[in-house]
């Protein structure tokens, strides 16, 4: 499939303007908890807006992240929320600290958290002179001393820096998206907690191109996906990296296996690797993959845009054992999903996401030591006019299963308006979605068996009143419901 509207994408922030006026509608209360969800802050201009970053769990036990704007300067904050939804602004980015955080931040041994910007600005004289981005520490009360910042033009040591990853070794390990020689390819990194800084490595085009976030193994090497590349190839790869910057390129994607893997993998167990790509795959709404340590990669499942589609932000390790994940964009609405997948490959749809809970995630979810899964969203947020949300759920509890169809009419109005939907050779679209259902099957005007979401065109060749029946089950319970086209 083609997804479904081109505002719905992770590499755009076009739909944070077109859904203003929904967000000031909102007038849920902040914290109110629902099917196992609990927004603990929704975000608004002064504390912060569109938390596009990771977050982390502190040696304190508060969940620590970023924003991408907002705050006193509009650049960008650091923030801490308690379990509890306690809420607290720990730094307002200015131009010249950095802007536009979207890695989020990384737990220390030393017991402070480390980040990176993508690009800030300085004042020299009377001009303003760009900067390549900038690596950071702030402590648990907020003091932040930039470690280091690099140019705009990417040389010698990159520019754009990512999430960072401790290393094991006293050192922390980033990747540049640009920069570090002629190729303007990117970089990997190795940075010690007093700003010494060096490059592991730089790639050529031949390896690849904007590498991501890094996971340190169980074997001590580190792991990154490569956006495009190697060369011509617009799919990208997964690579592994010694501490000493030895290379290996493990996996190239070729689209049908999935087309731009993100970071956030997990390991489990030694030498097996579990991670997403954001699109390609059977359906074209992205994939979860697993990879061995010879690089082999084999699709687990391939999102369809009904079920869900874009799963940017990778996955995190459930207490049993399962995968959990956040997707762009899922359901007949679009707003996004929370899903489990088991090692075996069985998805299930958990919660399909509402206004009401923030919507589009773009980071990976954690397990808090509660048991429970926190994440962010970088849209709504249960708050009128919020920009985004910080939120808890309760994954391994059970979930309500819903089901949901509609129709659509691809007439000169768009849609379907009685007392007629279409007509003969005017083609149609039926489309559902669900969440905790596992198996459904369809009656009526269509049979078999379908996915827990999907579309089906048609193009009517006899006019008539056409019956789309769906029954799905899952966990003892079963849900159904019919959608009615009249062709004349």
């Amino acid at each position: 499939m083609s997804i479904r509207d081109p505002s719905h994408s992770a590499s755009g922030r076009s739909s944070r303007l077109g859904r203003i006026c929904l967000a000031l509608a909102l007038s849920v209360p902040v914290a109110a908890a629902a099917g196992g969800l609990t927004v603990l802050h929704g975000f608004d201009f002064d504390d912060g807006q569109y938390p596009e970053g990771r977050i982390v769990q502190g040696p304190d036990g508060r969940y620590y992240g970023t924003t991408y704007a907002g705050g006193v300067y509009g650049y960008g904050t650091a923030f801490a929320v308690t379990s509890a939804g306690s809420f607290e602004i720990l730094h307002s980015f200015a131009a010249t600290d950095g802007q536009q955080l979207d890695a989020g931040l990384t737990t220390f041994p030393d017991g402070n958290l480390y980040g990176s910007t993508p690009q800030g600005t300085t004042q020299v004289g009377g001009s303003f002179i760009g900067f390549g981005g900038s690596v950071f520490r702030i402590t648990t009360a907020g003091a932040l001393s930039t470690l280091r910042t690099f140019t705009a033009t990417g040389r010698p040591d990159g520019d754009t820096p990512g999430s960072l990853v401790d290393g094991g070794d006293g050192y922390l390990y980033g990747t540049m998206a640009r920069g570090g020689n002629a190729s303007d390819a990117g970089t990997v990194f190795k940075l010690a907690p007093d700003g010494s800084f060096g490059t592991l490595h730089a790639f050529v085009p031949s390896e690849g191109q904007e590498p991501g976030g890094l996971m340190r193994g169980s074997d001590g090497n580190l792991y990154g996906s490569l956006r495009y590349g190697p060369t011509a190839n617009p799919h990208g790869a997964i690579f592994r990296i010694t501490p000493t910057g030895s290379l290996t390129i493990l996996h190239v994607f070729n689209g049908t296996d999935g087309s731009g893997p993100a970071s956030g993998f997990v390991e489990m167990p030694a030498g097996t690797f579990y991670g997403v790509t954001v699109s390609g795959g059977p359906y074209g709404g992205g994939t979860v993959f697993r990879m061995t340590a010879d690089g082999t990669v084999t699709t687990l499942y391939g999102f369809n845009g009904w079920d869900a589609y874009e799963p940017v932000g990778g996955l995190a390790r459930g207490p049993d054992g399962k995968l959990y994940g956040l997707a762009f964009g899922g359901g007949t609405s679009g707003y996004g999903a929370i899903f489990r997948i088991t090692p075996l490959g069985k998805l299930t749809v958990l919660r399909l996401l509402s206004p009401f809970d923030g919507t589009e995630p773009v980071a990976a979810p954690i397990f808090g030591s509660d048991g429970l899964l926190y994440g962010t969203t970088t849209q709504y947020g249960g708050a009128p006019g919020a920009s985004g949300s910080v939120f808890s759920f309760d994954a391994l509890a059970p979930q309500p299963a819903t089901l949901s169809m509609t129709k659509t009419c691809y007439n000169e109005f768009g849609e379907c308006i009685p007392p007629f939907d279409t007509i003969v050779g005017q083609p149609y679209s039926v489309q559902w979605s669900s969440a905790n259902l596992d198996a459904c099957f369809a009656s009526g005007a269509w049979s078999g068996r379908k996915p827990i979401g999907g579309q089906l065109k048609v193009t009517p060749t006899k006019r008539g009143l056409y019956v789309y029946r769906l029954a799905c089950t899952g966990g003892g319970v079963t849900k159904t419901t019919v959608v009615t086209v009249s062709v004349i």
